[in-house]
């Protein structure tokens, strides 16, 4: 499960949630961000709120920028 816990206004800290997750989600998950980060993006975006649109994504900090 992926979460986007606000720091501010115009950024987003994302957590994978995966307690839930057995380890072969959690593998997938963890996969499809460090080999499809353009599918991992697409992900979080749909996730934004309806106000908020995608600015760029820091991939090693896992900080989506938004306007």
């Amino acid at each position: 499960m992926i979460i986007l816990q606000s720091i501010n206004d115009t950024q987003y800290q994302v957590v994978l949630d995966t307690h839930e997750l057995t380890y072969e989600e959690h593998a997938k998950l963890i996969r499809q961000r460090d080999l499809f980060p353009g599918q991992f993006v697409n992900t979080l975006i749909d996730l934004l709120p309806e106000d908020k649109t995608f600015d760029t994504y820091d991939h090693y900090n896992m900080v989506l920028n938004v306007k």
